[in-house]
């Protein structure tokens, strides 16, 4: 797992160049193992802003708490305006004269003149994740608050540059994970408890006073919503208002509700990808049933093979149902995975292994590199998530005894609990976000999320979920907008977790909400902004595929055939391009071939084919552009056994918003002219 704070899916603001680049083989591991971030790298032309005077700077200096800490920032925070600091507070509060830590902050000074109306506080969950790492993200999303609106970023105790959690087992996948973990609190003992958010909570509290702040506006996504509900239940007399995005809750720390709820999400989240993709709709119109059927035939078979992940490296694979399971939550690139998968899984059935065999290829496994430390800490995760959660075990006893009370509590569970998947597969190690905590401590009782008999307080309040959302699926999260007495939920069609990260409707919604604590007009969430391509079938030949329309507006003279090889050469153009989406740049065909990719200075990218291969008697070189604005231009020459051969010329659009369009195709193939359409998506 690598550095998810990095993962910028933001490609509606920010260019999907930079996306592709900053995505380069990262984890998409489902919260809780991390959260879907921020998009924190927009480019610097997308990132001007009117900078706080020295004087607005020296008179927030001057009325702080003398206990903070004044520090130079990051070279990334500087050039953003930034004033960082740090405050010491207890390790244990339990002991408030004891061990120290120091917890460091980045305050984002509004523009005009006056007190700020507030401080904005966003924290993107993980846990784990260094919420200053997602700086320009924030400011590029929320930069139109900070008229009147300061923004305040907390790096939460253990992470980023806040006393951070090392424990390089666990970080750089250098030790079998049982172990990584075990040794990880090993190296904590006593302190293993002390990182909980209800400590997070009275941290983030302790800096706001000593800002002098009070209100805040407190933003969590993700498992940040944890730290908004840990907040808002001890301090809600200090909100003006509060926005959550896929958020976890309290709802979702109980024992196997959110594997359960991820596990029974999966369905709706592949059929819905599936039936807005007129590509994959046309071939799959019953996607539940086809599920099932894949489900089941990997639990009675599972799949073994070697396929190319999206780096072009070669993989033992094997595909069992908690690897599939694993697929739908652990969303690649703009749903590369799970638009495929349907089309995999029929693939299979015709015996042609090879499509999703590639998939598991692509999953990263549970015991992997983490990357940089300051930006995503292994250790601080699991040093939150197993104390914050109800877990089916007693603390107190030895680990073989957990085991024990862990399987007996999966015993108690109804046999359709986690349906359409299997017990086994749903509460396995690479799955199940309580078992992957048994060879933790708790040697002493943590801050719980929220006290005892919690009051939520009644403060305006947005909570979003987004339809694809197999993370925190929208169902849980209804659960959690439930708590919040002045909630408004929202549902985003075609979104993933964290809405905001998906759609530009999501954002501008949230954005204003903080200025008018209104959520106004809604009606641009009722519909998909962008639909994201799906796949209709792996054509092992090219007589296989489907047919290609004809073009009433151009001369079209290739017959079915050949529309059926421009439909693959199409598909083969794409394939690369989603590979890239999701990997470094440079990768493998399906059945042969290589592509490599690289990028400009104002975020277009160019993929390069060689000898490709989607189908296998079609081989496809060329290029294909990918522009910043999201235009498609590809120029491929076509060979094989399957065609007469020829070039074709491929322009439109790719993962754009508004309605799905049509690729048109001209040139020639076999001497005749092409003039051919085929869905964008």
């Amino acid at each position: 797992m690598k550095n998810l704070f990095l993962l910028a899916a933001f490609a509606l603001f920010m260019g999907h160049a930079t996306y592709a680049q900053v995505t380069a083989g990262l984890n998409t591991a489902p919260w809780p193992s991390k959260s879907r971030s921020f998009p924190p790298y927009p480019r610097k032309s997308q990132l001007r802003r009117s900078l706080p005077s020295l004087d607005q700077q020296a008179l927030r200096q001057a009325t702080a708490s003398s206990d903070i800490t004044w520090v130079e920032c990051p070279p990334e925070a500087q050039g953003l305006g930034a004033m960082c600091g740090t405050l010491p507070v207890p390790l244990d509060r339990r002991h408030p004269e004891g061990n120290k830590i120091n917890i460091y902050f980045e305050l984002y000074l509004h523009t005009n003149p006056g007190p700020a109306e507030s401080a904005f506080l966003g924290n993107d969950g993980g846990p784990g994740d260094a919420t200053t790492g997602l700086r320009a993200g924030a400011l590029f999303i929320f930069g139109q608050i900070l008229d009147v609106h300061d923004i305040l970023l907390i790096d939460d105790r253990g992470r980023g540059l806040s006393a951070i959690i090392n424990c390089e087992e666990l970080q750089h996948g250098t030790a079998p994970f049982a172990q990584a973990e075990k040794d990880c609190a090993s190296q904590l003992g006593n302190t293993a408890s002390m990182y909980a958010t209800g400590d997070i909570a009275m941290d983030t509290d302790a800096v706001r006073a000593a800002l002098g702040y009070d209100k805040v506006d407190y933003w969590g996504g993700s498992y940040g919503g944890e730290d908004v509900t840990a907040y808002a239940t001890r301090f809600g007399q200090n909100l003006r208002s509060i926005v959550l995005d896929s958020p976890g809750g309290t709802p979702l720390l109980r024992a196997f509700a959110r594997d359960r709820d991820s596990a029974r999400a999966t369905p709706r989240v592949v059929r819905l990808d599936c039936l807005r993709s007129p590509t994959c709709a046309a071939d799959h119109p019953a996607p539940d049933d086809e599920l099932k059927e894949l489900i089941h035939a990997i639990r009675t078979e599972p799949l073994h093979g070697h396929a190319y992940d999206a780096d072009g490296n070669l993989v033992n694979v094997r595909l069992d149902e908690s690897a599939l399971l694993n697929i739908a939550p652990n969303v690649t690139g703009n749903y590369v995975n799970v638009g495929e998968l349907h089309a995999a899984g029929n693939a299979l059935s015709h015996g042609d292994p090879a499509p999703l065999l590639r998939l598991g290829a692509e999953i990263v496994p549970l015991v992997s590199d983490n990357g940089d430390l300051t930006g995503y800490s292994q250790g601080a995760h699991y040093a939150t998530y197993c104390v914050d959660g109800y877990q089916p075990w007693d603390w107190s006893v030895p680990i073989p005894e957990r085991k024990e009370e862990f399987a007996e509590a999966v015993e108690h569970l109804p046999v359709d609990y986690f349906a359409p998947f299997s017990k086994a597969a749903a509460t396995s190690l690479e799955v199940s976000t309580q078992k992957q905590c048994l060879w933790w401590e708790k040697p002493t009782p943590s801050s719980p999320v929220t006290p005892p008999h919690p009051v939520y307080p009644n403060v305006p309040t947005l909570v979003m979920a987004g339809d694809l959302d197999g993370v925190t699926p929208a169902e849980g999260v209804r659960k959690v907008a439930a708590l919040f007495p002045g909630s408004t939920f929202v549902l985003v069609p075609e979104a993933g977790h964290e809405t905001i990260a998906w759609s530009q409707c999501a954002a501008n919604l949230q954005s204003q909400f903080i200025e008018t604590l209104e959520v106004g007009d809604i009606s641009c969430a009722q519909t998909p902004e962008t639909v994201w391509p799906a796949l209709g079938r792996f054509p092992l030949l090219a007589a296989d595929a489907r047919v290609a329309d004809v073009d009433s507006d151009g001369n079209n003279e290739i017959g079915i055939s050949e529309r059926k090889v421009v439909t693959v050469a199409v598909a083969t153009a794409l394939d690369a391009l989603k590979r890239a989406s999701i990997g470094d740049g440079t990768g493998a065909g399906l059945r042969a071939g290589t592509f490599e990719s690289s990028f400009d200075d104002n975020g277009n990218q160019t993929t390069t084919l060689a000898n490709c291969a989607f189908a296998k008697d079609v081989t496809v070189n060329g290029t294909v552009v990918w522009g910043a604005d999201l235009s498609f231009a590809a120029d491929l020459t076509v060979s094989g056994a399957g065609t007469a051969g020829g070039t074709l010329h491929v322009e439109g659009t790719w993962q754009a918003p508004g309605p799905v369009g049509n690729f048109k195709i001209s040139a020639t193939l076999g001497g005749r002219q092409v003039a051919v359409l085929v869905p964008e998506a």
